[in-house]
């Protein structure tokens, strides 16, 4: 971003793996949502043993164990290699924090616990030297009924399976890192159960609960998703959670253990200072999805899009923009059932999407992120900026414009909302594609 002169300010658009440069006038830009990167640990070995000695609203680790235990450590795909696995990894400072406690390793069952999502590359991510320590190696297959156990019900009217070897483990321990989720309003907590290792079942019942007056994204103690999720794994029996904040390059900033609410709510406050910025509802928001998801309109919104649905005033303009280059996805788009892809499905209507959720047809997951997505379609003008998309198609998709250029869409929102409209940007990059606005919650 530079300053091109005391009228105006420019910034750059990633764009099929170049850059568009964009201008906004500087009397009308009220807010840049930005990543804030704090000061990485150190020694995060040192700290997770500290976290482990010392919890929150739990006993420390070591006095939830013993020799004779069976242990399942769980973790999703939000870690990386260098944080879990490789030489110095935290997966081996747990393995050996609970070797010192009298659990050996062959009494450990790693479960990687990714919900419905696809296990990419997930060997690799935890790493041979990690997998080949432990007694059993699981990856969880939320629709493999022969690998999961009735736990019993939530109040919030969910029947919970869940993976065997969890419930069947005499300590429960997960170990995630905390960033903006629109379902969960958070990651990390007791999300590491369900989703993460509840059967399909389960996890398609909660997520039909997004069908909600407000978005989700960015809350905790108000979203009845996250409690649902909370009620599963105070059922299920997650023991002990450990959690990571970290910095756009994935280095750690700080780890809370213990209940896993009670450690997850102590992070937030600085999830927040993090993830979020503060600043009054503004007329117009301009968002790019992030540089990695530029190429295509399929999946690159979800998020983003909400968190430009917040930013904005009841009767204020989204505008996104990113190249989709390739168009709406490369092939066909995700798989919804009944001859449908996700093309299909962001062409319908948001209450009719909610329908089929309702019913139970078609793909859950597919049909949650793009009910999001639609969602935020139907009540609001959001003109689409693209290279790739038809703009017939990008009216069927629920896009009041379409433009080619960046500065015509925006001259004609200001057009609409008057001069001195407000207006503000979003434009991560890399994992910081989460960036949002300020919300407690």
């Amino acid at each position: 971003m530079v300053l091109t002169d005391t009228r105006t300010r420019r910034f750059d658009l990633p764009w099929a793996g170049s850059v568009r440069p964009f201008d906004v006038p500087a009397k009308n830009l009220a807010a840049e949502i930005t990543f804030t990167n704090l000061p990485p640990l150190q020694d995060p070995s040192a700290a997770l043993r500290h976290a482990m000695d010392n919890p929150i609203q739990s006993p420390p680790l070591r006095d939830l164990v013993r020799a004779g235990k069976k242990v399942a450590l769980l973790t999703g795909d939000r870690m990386t290699d260098k944080m879990l696995g490789s030489v110095g990894g935290l997966g081996h400072v747990i393995l050996d924090y609970l070797n010192a406690a009298g659990v050996p390793d062959a009494d450990v069952s790693l479960v990687f616990a990714p919900g419905t999502h696809a296990a990419r590359d997930i060997d690799e991510k935890i790493g041979p030297r990690l997998i080949g320590r432990v007694g059993k190696y699981i990856k969880h297959l939320a629709d493999d009924d022969s690998e999961l156990t009735f736990a019993g019900y939530t109040a919030f009217g969910n029947a919970i399976w869940v993976n065997r070897h969890v419930a069947d483990a005499d300590v429960v321990i997960g170990f995630g890192e905390i960033s903006p989720n629109s379902h969960g309003g958070w990651t990390g907590g007791g999300k590491m159960i369900l989703p993460g290792v509840a059967g399909k079942a389960s996890i398609e019942h909660n997520h039909r609960q997004l069908m909600l007056p407000s978005i989700p994204l960015g809350l905790a103690d108000a979203n009845p998703l996250r409690r649902d999720m909370e009620a599963a794994a105070r059922l299920v029996g997650l023991d002990f959670k450990i959690d990571v904040l970290v910095d756009d390059q994935q280095r750690i900033v700080d780890i809370y253990s213990g209940d896993f609410v009670a450690e997850h709510r102590a992070a937030l406050p600085k999830a927040r200072e993090i993830w979020m910025t503060k600043f009054d509802p503004v007329d117009i928001c301009v968002f790019h999805p992030a540089d990695w998801r530029d190429r295509t309109l399929e999946g690159s919104m979800f998020i983003s899009i909400n968190a430009a649905d917040l930013a904005t005033k009841d009767d204020g303009i989204i505008i996104t923009c990113l190249s989709a280059i390739d168009g709406y996805a490369v092939g066909e788009g995700m798989p919804y059932g009944d001859g449908k892809t996700s093309r299909d499905v962001l062409k319908m209507k948001a209450h009719e999407i909610a329908r089929d959720m309702i019913m139970g047809r078609g793909n859950t997951r597919t049909g949650s992120i793009h009910f999001a997505t639609r969602h935020v379609l139907d009540r609001k003008r959001v003109y689409l900026v693209c290279d790739g998309i038809d703009a017939s198609e990008g009216v069927e998709f629920g896009f009041a414009k379409v433009f080619r250029d960046p500065q015509m869409a925006l001259a004609q929102a200001l057009e609409e909302k008057g001069a001195s409209a407000t207006v503000a940007i979003n434009l991560p990059k890399g994992i910081c594609w989460r960036q949002m606005p300020w919300r407690e919650g």
